[in-house]
């Protein structure tokens, strides 16, 4: 039951974000890029929770009661009660005390020769981010709504899921020497490739493959 209150939170969460904003895990010890300098809005924070939770950083548990925390703060920011450097004050809090209780570890499988692991996927979509390699799609990325698109990097072939805007995470890839990897096969691991990139570096795939003509 919880697992589908949270999808139904996420998708209204996720339209009201996009409207405001356009839009870790990976390469061991890779510094994360700069921030952008514009102002902090109380949006920001909430989404940052969300990708908290998806880099596994935050138990759901934890997670759930943080976002009923987080929507009253934005209950009375949209009513005017408090000033949005006062709701954003808040919310970072809430962020905070929630990255206090991360998930229990758990152990994860070694990679099967026939798989492709997440830090591979990751790295993928890293160099299309650098600019050092291309996405070719098959469509407009700007044509997909609410369902999934397919793109190719570098001979790799790839479906992710879009909602609204961008990408909302990485469903398959194929490589070009014929191993696979799956939603399923990364949640069993370290998480989804693009959920675990650095908040700039999704924001600027985003903006990316949105750019991209087919």
């Amino acid at each position: 039951m919880r697992y589908s209150r949270r999808g139904i939170l996420l998708g209204t969460l996720t339209t009201m974000l996009t409207s405001m904003w356009s839009r870790i895990v990976g390469a061991p010890r890779r510094p994360a890029p700069t921030p952008s300098e514009r102002p902090i809005w109380p949006t920001d924070v909430v989404g940052k929770l969300y990708r908290d939770m998806y880099r596994r950083l935050i138990d759901l548990d934890a997670f759930e009661a943080a976002f009923d925390r987080a929507i009253e703060v934005l209950r009375a920011s949209n009513a005017g009660k408090i000033e949005r450097e006062e709701a954003t004050t808040r919310l970072l809090a809430i962020h905070s005390e929630a990255l206090r209780h991360p998930p229990p570890p758990r152990e994860i499988a070694a990679l099967r020769a026939d798989e492709i692991g997440v830090d591979e996927a990751m790295a993928l979509l890293r160099r299309a981010i650098a600019g050092e390699s291309h996405i070719e799609l098959e469509h407009p990325w700007a044509e997909v709504f609410h369902s999934y698109g397919q793109f190719a990097i570098e001979g790799w072939k790839l479906t992710a899921f879009k909602r609204n805007y961008g990408i909302k995470y990485l469903d398959a890839a194929l490589s070009p020497d014929g191993r696979m990897g799956t939603y399923a096969s990364w949640q069993a691991r370290e998480g989804n490739p693009v959920h675990l990139l650095f908040d700039e570096e999704q924001d600027c795939l985003d903006e990316l493959i949105e750019s991209i003509d087919a």
